[in-house]
């Protein structure tokens, strides 16, 4: 399970001495952790004269977002986009340079940019066939996208839940390496005549609105997301036999839609069978930091799960406890996957990987005990991000690093036949 960093994208550009000429296409990399994250700027001018702009964080497959404020100064940039909470402040190198620093998080990146050619002709997007984009309306309103892949709605189609932290459709994040389990799953159930519906989450890639804020979200918005998309599937489109696979903490936002919605099964992959403090707190413990540090972690927890928010926390923990995620830890806290599983009517699959290094086989073990109606199936290779990491695991590292792995055919195999049968 990625810890739910929800690391969101916002910018802060002014222009320079060049302002006059910032008009058009440009493009930098955000280097995290060696991986690099492209970004893209474009500028035009209104009607009345004045510089507009959209970017893109095309690996988040995020295009054409609305920066919430542009100043140009005599020789710099200052772009901001409040709902992501960060910022970049650049100044003109050359005619077709800027440089400057990425601030988010209190975190500062160098950051350039330089002109190029129209980003649209750069994108090699892959265009699957029967694939094609839709939103849907969250429920607040806002827009929720997603890729359809379907032949037509006599298919049996399965909805997949993403798991935490900014995790877009196809399974990648802002903060790692491009992985693509989404959208090679889906791929794969499409060459099985299975349709598929992924989406990014309120708040990720596309689905980012002008007016997210971290600080809003709680966990049962993404619940009550899924079942907006259950019923437009079903509603709208007229697919009826409809499953949830959700992954990771996906899982468990599944698993609540599917007491809501009369779902023809369920399907956990790297699901947590324990509460997400559990979970948390042990990934955390596994992290290089001093024991004065780890022995605040439950004592935090402990002050969450009674539903107050805190204030008094070592930073080196802020990007799990920051203010601004805190209502939504709140209210995850509440809910115990072991308990929630025992309410499900449907039909259940439960899928884990012996190499996850996340989420454990005692989790699986636990939501299959609670519900023995479900059916569980261990992947003795298979790693978190549904890849197949070798013998002995040796492969765990690449499984996280590299997205042309494909998928790992187990899953797809049992994955397929639980929904032939239900």
């Amino acid at each position: 399970m990625k810890i739910a960093l929800f690391v969101l994208i916002l910018m802060h550009i002014s222009p320079s001495l060049f302002a006059q000429n910032i008009i058009g296409d440009w493009k930098g990399n955000i280097d995290i952790n060696g991986m690099h994250l492209p970004i893209v700027f474009h500028f035009t001018k209104d009607d009345s004269g004045n510089t507009t702009g959209k970017w893109d964080s095309p690996k988040q497959n995020a295009n054409g977002l609305p920066f919430s404020a542009i100043k140009i100064d005599r020789d710099s940039v200052h772009l901001e986009i409040k709902m992501i909470n960060g910022s970049y402040r650049g100044s003109f190198v050359n005619k077709d340079s800027i440089s400057g620093l990425w601030n988010q998080n209190e975190h500062e990146i160098p950051l350039k940019f330089a002109r190029t050619k129209n980003e649209q002709t750069e994108k090699a997007v892959y265009v699957y066939q029967n694939e094609k984009e839709i939103s849907i309306t969250s429920a607040v309103g806002s827009k929720l996208y997603g890729t359809l892949l379907s032949k037509n709605n006599q298919q049996k189609t399965a909805i997949i839940v993403a798991g935490s932290g900014p995790t877009d459709r196809n399974g990648n994040s802002a903060i790692s390496a491009p992985t693509n389990e989404y959208k090679l799953l889906a791929h794969s159930l499409d060459s099985q005549n299975i349709a598929t519906f992924r989406y990014d989450k309120r708040g990720v890639a596309k689905s980012i609105s002008a007016d997210f804020k971290e600080s809003d979200m709680v966990f049962e918005d993404y619940v009550h997301d899924a079942g907006k998309i259950f019923d437009y599937l079903h509603d709208t489109l007229g697919f009826k036999n409809i499953y949830f696979i959700g992954h990771s903490e996906g899982s468990l936002i599944a698993m609540l839609a599917s007491q809501k919605k009369k779902v023809a099964g369920y399907i956990s992959v790297a699901g947590a069978g324990r509460p997400i403090d559990v979970i948390l707190e042990e990934q955390m413990q596994k992290q290089p930091l001093p024991d004065s540090v780890k022995q605040q972690i439950p004592l935090v927890f402990n002050q969450l799960k009674q539903g107050k928010e805190v204030s008094n926390f070592p930073e080196m923990l802020a990007p799990l406890f920051r203010k601004s995620i805190q209502p939504y830890m709140i209210s995850w806290l509440k809910y115990s996957p072991e308990n929630e599983i025992k309410k499900l009517k449907c039909p259940i699959l439960i899928i884990q990987g012996g190499c996850d290094i996340q989420v454990s086989t005692e989790d699986a073990d636990n939501l299959h005990n609670a519900n023995k109606k479900s059916i569980l199936d261990i992947i003795p290779a298979m790693s978190h991000t549904l890849k197949d990491a070798g013998k002995d695991c040796e492969d765990q590292n690449k499984t996280y690093s590299d997205g042309s792995l494909p998928i790992d055919p187990v899953l797809v195999d049992d994955i397929v036949k639980f929904i032939r049968k239900n």
